[in-house]
């Protein structure tokens, strides 16, 4: 197998050295996905000869393909480098409270398949997992992938999870890491944290975030969300668990939230409010996802609700504005297809209850990674866990 040679050792000799410059390599190329010998030189600070001869190493394991050549101020133009697409694949699972989902992305961030299912119940431990320990073999089989090709899988859970620890406290919480047991029956690195801070992960490295220092990346979906990034970093607080948006007090308004507490932020902005609102205004339980659905065909009852979320999630975003000073308010979650109808609602609420020079120094964007944020944050997470140099 290709990855072997770069198995770490506890050995400090001539080839633990190269295996760490292979996975400085590595490293570059995810971030850059195309380098030449030259400039792979200049990062790592190594002689053209050497780095010419590392760049060899992977291409006789089949790792590394020429993409073109780039452009020359003079002389012959350097030819640059990527990663084989198929020589490695990272599994990224989202579990939510009635949705389970899943994709599989090369070393190019291609989602070459996808996978969701409705009917997954979070709640129900026992049919959970076991319904996660056969689908995501079977799937892997399925798509003719050879095990030894999957670099880990990385899991995004609602709730709070300590990521280091790798347990889940909210949801299938077991005796053992739940991390632990999943790498056990899977047979491949796996790694978990809670689906906000993935969605943030993938804002940060692919998305709309990537080289901001200090941002906000909100998920709204079926509950509510944020997490931070300040000063560049992902911000997990000191049990891991930052970001419980959805739970300060907005209103006393009695509406018990699914945390067990009342007046919750999430009673008034999420898809479960959504679904309490359309069933008072229609008598009908839908699916938060299929009333948004419905937002295209011109219904004003959702519309105007929507509106009232939207400047709710405003006012309560200008404490955080206020707060943090942040530069990017980043949009994301199950709410995505509706945004652009929220936002005008959205920024007014900020503008209104904001200090106006911290509201005007801060954009308000909407995710451009759509409903993968989570996905590709779960492939960033895995790569930096299992090749960081």
């Amino acid at each position: 197998m290709a990855w072997t040679f770069l198995e770490k050792t506890a050995e400090y000799g001539t080839q633990s050295k190269q295996n760490t410059q292979k996975r400085k390599i590595i490293h570059l190329l995810f971030h850059h996905q195309e380098l030449s010998i030259p400039e792979l030189c200049q990062f790592l600070k190594l002689s053209v000869p050497t780095g010419t001869k590392l760049v060899e190493a992977f291409e006789n394991h089949g790792m590394l393909v020429k993409a073109g050549k780039r452009e020359s101020s003079g002389g012959r133009r350097p030819v640059a480098y990527r990663l084989v697409s198929n020589m490695g694949y990272i599994i990224g699972i989202e579990l939510v409270f009635n949705a389970f989902k899943l994709g599989i992305v090369n070393l190019q961030r291609e989602l070459v398949y996808e996978y969701e299912s409705e009917t997954f119940d979070i709640s129900d431990k026992n049919a959970a997992l076991d319904f996660l320990k056969h689908i995501v073999p079977q799937i892997i089989a399925n798509q003719n992938i050879p095990p030894e090709k999957i670099l880990g899988a990385g899991i995004g859970i609602t709730g709070r999870v300590d990521h280091k620890k790798g347990i889940s406290y909210s949801y299938l919480n077991l005796e053992q890491p739940l991390a632990n047991h999943l790498q056990m029956e899977w047979g491949f690195p796996v790694f978990i944290d809670n689906d906000t801070h993935l969605l943030a992960w993938g804002e940060n490295s692919f998305g709309l975030a990537r080289a901001k220092k200090n941002a906000i990346c909100v998920n709204l979906s079926r509950g509510l969300a944020v997490s931070l990034i300040s000063n560049g970093q992902l911000h997990n607080g000191h049990s891991g668990f930052a970001g419980e948006f959805g739970h300060i007090f907005a209103a006393d308004n009695k509406r018990a939230c699914a945390c067990g507490k009342k007046g919750c932020l999430e009673t008034l902005v999420s898809g479960l409010a959504l679904e309490s609102a359309y069933a008072a205004q229609t008598g009908e339980k839908l699916p938060y996802k299929k009333i948004l659905n419905l937002v295209e065909r011109g219904q004003p009852q959702i519309t105007e609700t929507l509106h009232q979320m939207g400047e709710q999630l405003g006012r309560s975003l200008a404490v955080l504005v206020d707060l943090l000073n942040p530069e990017l308010i980043v949009l994301s979650g199950g709410f995505v297809p509706v945004f652009e109808t929220m936002r005008y609602s959205i920024i007014r609420g900020i503008s209104l209850y904001s200090l106006p020079q911290l509201a005007s120094d801060c954009e308000i964007k909407v995710s451009t990674l759509g409903d993968n944020a989570g996905v590709m944050g779960a492939y960033a997470m895995v790569f930096e866990q299992v090749l960081a140099p």
